[in-house]
């Protein structure tokens, strides 16, 4: 009984949400996913969602098109600017949340095992829970716990943790907190953030993940947190319980910048590269972190930063949020590849040497883009930590 009062209640805020379109279809001119078909992006997702209820046809054609969404927000901005307002990423999570838990249609089949790896090692990988900090060998980086208590809680995240690219982000990011003498480390039994289940529509798995990282956090007595992962920094800002409210929460760009404001990081060494930045979706558009990462970036004598088309937040999407990391959109759906090919050739346009970013969703996607349009010769894509290393770096070397 308790199950079918959820069913209807989803149904129900689906239905007040989705009657209510004007149909203008301006959500579709913004999308990442859109070519020029009507019948797919946030207007042909929320119409069939709404026929798919209403006629009672929850099918895998149905499924494609909802989970085809990189949850990157833009169209919730032109829906404020030009209609209703409608949340519509928030109403594509709860649809997939519906597919998932209700109807048992969702996720995509590739997504399946990725939310079993979160369950059961905690990163969707499936890679083994034990090897998450061996990253971190011989860098002296101490575990925080309840006899062991640090200043800054370091949350590296899943992807920095285990995919070669993304780590050296978590280690130029020791590095950078080293230089500055701050107290930190990291939990020894960190665990995903539950972030891409929540976006995939596994909200119980969210909420079993947030409990647990909750449980540590409080354990070690943690009162400040910085991450370089935009998603974690997204859920932990948003949408984990109360409890956001009583633990300060920063994504480094944030905490960098204060460090060099209070004189605790000084970058000295001059650069002298063109670069341009990429807004991470949940860091920029979805969070509201805009002028941080331009303000870091500018603190690194030497660098010229050149804005992109699409930037801050109209900033296109790199392809791979929204749970589509771990899989492809069938065919007649535009592929993240695709995607972030068209992000790069933005960045070509800006006459640049880098395309920085402060994601590492972003970093290992738009990198792999890189390659497959051969374009390693003209371009390279860093995180920004890299850049801001390799300051340090060069002056502590001269």
């Amino acid at each position: 009984m308790e199950a079918e009062i959820v069913e209807q209640d989803i149904e129900k805020y689906l239905n007040d949400k989705l009657i209510s379109c004007e149909k203008c279809h301006f959500c579709n001119t913004v999308c990442p996913i859109v070519e020029s078909r009507v019948s797919q992006g946030p207007f042909g997702i929320n119409r069939a969602i709404y026929y798919g209820l209403k006629w009672n046809e929850i099918n895998e054609d149905l499924r494609n098109l909802v989970y085809s969404c990189t949850t990157c927000g833009k169209c919730n901005l032109m829906c404020k600017k030009v209609s209703r307002a409608l949340p519509l990423t928030e109403v594509f999570e709860k649809a997939r949340e519906y597919l998932l838990v209700e109807k048992m249609v969702g996720p995509m089949p590739e997504q399946v095992n990725v939310l079993k790896n979160m369950h059961v090692r905690g990163n969707p990988w499936g890679n083994p829970a034990h090897e998450r900090t061996r990253w971190a060998e011989g860098l002296g980086v101490k575990f925080a716990s309840k006899e062991n208590r640090v200043d800054v809680l370091y949350f590296v995240g899943c992807a920095c943790s285990y995919d070669p690219l993304a780590q050296r982000i978590a280690k130029n990011m020791v590095k950078i907190l080293n230089q500055a003498g701050v107290n930190f480390g990291i939990l020894q039994n960190e665990t995903c953030s539950g972030h891409e289940a929540k976006r995939m529509g596994e909200t119980g798995l969210f909420q079993y993940l947030s409990e647990s990282n909750i449980a540590m956090f409080k354990e070690a007595g943690v009162s400040h947190i910085v991450t370089s992962d935009p998603h974690s920094f997204y859920s932990f800002t948003h949408e984990y319980p109360e409890w956001g409210n009583r633990v300060r929460v920063q994504h480094y760009a944030q905490f960098i910048n204060d460090l060099i404001r209070d004189g605790k990081l000084t970058l000295r060494s001059e650069m002298k590269k063109r670069v341009t930045y990429h807004d991470p979706c949940y860091l920029g558009r979805h969070s509201g972190v805009f002028e941080e990462p331009r303000e870091l970036i500018g603190q690194i004598p030497g660098v010229d930063l050149v804005e992109m088309e699409n930037a801050k937040e109209d900033s296109n999407c790199c392809g791979m949020g929204g749970g589509r990391m771990w899989m492809e959109p069938p065919k007649g759906l535009l592929s993240s590849q695709a995607i972030a090919e068209a992000r790069i050739r933005q960045a070509l346009d800006s006459g640049v040497q880098i395309l920085l970013t402060a994601c590492p969703f972003c970093n290992i996607t738009l990198n792999d883009a890189v390659k497959s349009m051969e374009k390693e010769d003209d371009i390279k894509v860093m995180d920004i930590t890299e850049l801001v290393s390799t300051s340090l770096s060069a002056f502590n070397n001269q």
